[in-house]
């Protein structure tokens, strides 16, 4: 009886399988790779003022916290209390301000910080200054002109 020869048959699937495999976990390491490394960016956060057509106003930061109004650069802080005392440093800095038509206010307000960004405010439009402001997440970190660390 002659014999029969069979080709010999190659089966690629196991081969599929690893490929398969192996693309997935390449695709999970992109994605948490780079959603790591938005989060970390994301921490330090700029407030850029912008620019009007009138003239260039310079901007005064302060950040609204739970505790009171937290004034950049020297962070100085006045408790939500002493906020509308005439020897406040934040009343000093408004008056300041006033008398400076070419500055303005830049507030930050935290999650917690509202009731005292509430307060600050009208103390700043009494004073007639003009004021801008930014919600700011609770782990974010203000930076202004200096490099962010």
């Amino acid at each position: 009886m002659p014999r029969r020869h069979h080709a010999p048959e190659l089966d690629l699937f196991p081969f599929l399988s690893v490929l398969a495999c192996t693309i997935g976990t390449l695709i999970l390491m992109v994605v948490v790779i780079s959603t790591s490394s938005l989060q970390k960016d994301r921490s330090n956060v700029q407030i850029l003022a912008r620019e009007t057509a009138q003239g260039e106003k310079t901007p005064r930061y302060v950040e609204c916290l739970a505790k009171g109004v937290l004034i950049h650069p020297q962070r100085t802080l006045v408790p939500t209390a002493q906020l509308d005392s005439p020897t406040a440093a934040f009343t000093k800095l408004v008056n300041q301000i006033k008398s400076r038509p070419s500055e303005y206010i830049i507030v930050a307000v935290r999650p917690d910080g509202f009731d005292c960004f509430e307060k600050a405010r009208a103390v700043v439009e009494q004073a007639g200054v003009a004021i801008g402001f930014e919600p700011f997440n609770a782990d974010w970190k203000l930076c202004l002109k200096q490099p962010c660390q």
